[in-house]
Order: C-alpha cells, then sequence, then structure tokens
C-alpha cells in the first residue's frame, strides 16, 4: 500500500512538473532541480545541469554526459538514464543484432545529438562514426556530444541530388525535415548532397551500417546512395508515419527498395516502424 501510495504521488508531481517546464515563467535552474529531485525519488543516477554561458542543458550519469539545448525533449530522453535511453535507441533500430570491428564505417544520418554513441562507446568505441545533421541547432550539440576517438560531424543534409533545399525546423520535437511537416518553427536552407559524392569526399569505401533517420525524407536518400549500395552490409531505417503533412509512413517504399537492390530484412522494431536490413551476398 505505501508503495502504491508513493508511485501516485510521484505519478502526479511528474505532471506538475511537466506543465512546469512548458510554462513562459519557467527557469533553467528550478527545472533541472525539479527533475533530479525526481531522479532522487526514483532511485536514478542521473542528473541534470544547465550551462548560462553557452545555454546548454546536460544529463550526467557517472562517467557519461549528453548536452541537450531543448529542455523538454532532453529531459524526456534521458530522465531513465542516459545508458537506458543508449540501449533501447540501439535496440529500436534493432542493432544487437550486429557485431562491430575496429574501423568500421558508421553513417548516422539523422544524427540530431548523437545519442547513437552512446552504446556505440561501450560495444565499438574505435569505429569510425560520421554524424550526419542539418539543423544548425543540433549539429552544434552533435559536435560538443560526440567524443569517439575517429569522428566525423557533417552539417549537410543527404538526398538524391547535390542542391540548395528548403529545410523545416522543428527543434522541440526532432521532427525537422526537408519534406514540409505539419508543423515547424522556420524554415532555413540547407546543403543537400548525395551519399555516392560524401563518401567520395570523405575516402569511404565500405560502410559497415547505414543509418537514417530523415523525419520521411529516406525515399530520396536511397535513391541518392544506389551508387553505394553494393559497398553498404547493414542499412537501419527508420520509416515511422512522419512524411509530409499527411504523415505518411516510409517503411514499405525502403523495404521495397531495398529487396531490389539485393537486401533482406534482419529484424523489424514494429511500434516505432524502424527495421535493419543486410546485404545479400
Amino acid at each position: 500500500m505505501k508503495l502504491i501510495c508513493i508511485k501516485f504521488i510521484a505519478h502526479n508531481f511528474m505532471t506538475l512538473v511537466e506543465k512546469y517546464h512548458r510554462a513562459k515563467i519557467s527557469s533553467p535552474k528550478l527545472s533541472c532541480f525539479l527533475e533530479n529531485f525526481m531522479a532522487f525519488l526514483n532511485n536514478r543516477k542521473v542528473r541534470f545541469s544547465y550551462d548560462r554561458l553557452i545555454r546548454f542543458y546536460c544529463a550526467t550519469e557517472g562517467k557519461l554526459s549528453c548536452n541537450f539545448a531543448n529542455k523538454q525533449r532532453g529531459f524526456w530522453l534521458y530522465r531513465n538514464g542516459i545508458q537506458a535511453h543508449g540501449k533501447f535507441l540501439f535496440s529500436s533500430y534493432c542493432l544487437n543484432y550486429m557485431h562491430f570491428r575496429e574501423g568500421d564505417v558508421i553513417i548516422d544520418c539523422g544524427a540530431n545529438s548523437g545519442d547513437l554513441t552512446i552504446e556505440l562507446k561501450k560495444r565499438a568505441p574505435k569505429v569510425r562514426y560520421i554524424g550526419v545533421e542539418p539543423n544548425p541547432e543540433d549539429f552544434k550539440i552533435l559536435k560538443k556530444n560526440v567524443d569517439l576517438e575517429f569522428s566525423e560531424c557533417v552539417n549537410r543534409a543527404l538526398g538524391e541530388k547535390n542542391e540548395m533545399l528548403n529545410f523545416y525546423v522543428c527543434t522541440e520535437k526532432g521532427d525537422s525535415s526537408l519534406v514540409e511537416p505539419p508543423f515547424y518553427t522556420e524554415t532555413i536552407d540547407v546543403e543537400v548532397i548525395r551519399l555516392n559524392d560524401l563518401c567520395n569526399e570523405l575516402g569511404i569505401k565500405k560502410i559497415k551500417l547505414l543509418k537514417l533517420e530523415a523525419e520521411g525524407y529516406e525515399p530520396e536518400i536511397l535513391n541518392g546512395a544506389a551508387g553505394v549500395l553494393n559497398s553498404i552490409e547493414y542499412v537501419a531505417v527508420d520509416g515511422g508515419y512522419e512524411r509530409g503533412k499527411d504523415n505518411k509512413q516510409t517503411l514499405t517504399w525502403a523495404t521495397n527498395f531495398l529487396l531490389k537492390h539485393n537486401f533482406k530484412m534482419v529484424d523489424i522494431y514494429f511500434p516505432w516502424c524502424r527495421a535493419l536490413y543486410r546485404k545479400h551476398c
């Protein structure tokens, strides 16, 4: 009975905390204090802080740390722990099936804050990680968060052609896209490059993993990767209902495209329409 009461109180307190985070009068310092209090009550090791000079929040858990700019999204991602978030992200792309070796190339398209590297640090610290993120604000965080020994960050978008395109920015929800979404805060011009040409620029001959999370722009990226598909061993796709104003899914298109190019599906995470494919030899 006592445990039930504690859970009830914690749930209702969390509801009030969420409302405070959204309020215009909320302060970063008090928001972090409230999150840390909740972490203490739930016996979690993660703690939050705010740097006024660079205007970034930071989640820390032991030796792990993750910076973020949008507090609501950052608290949501990390409040259960950085390690827990990293493990979930890794498994949601079905990457537990993979085995990495030193020097393997991983291209993380739609890298956002670089959270894929949380689990990579443990499993494959000496891979070559290429984080591709067109959103300028997210790119700043990406560069600060990625600390793998061999890593590069690219502030461009992948696509079907080399060109400049409108980019619809939605940093708060992590839904920024080259396809106009139902909600966005601004549009900016971004440089788009085909994966073929990016690989030539970076001298990449083989790709262990191409991870795509492009908020509905996955078809264009895969079309622009046709010339290097034979050099890719695994492709992980987030094909959820995120394309355009009608929120269409792209998993079906991506699956048909990859099957046609001699890939086979390894596994699928149904709740978020994420799947892993491997080149069939």
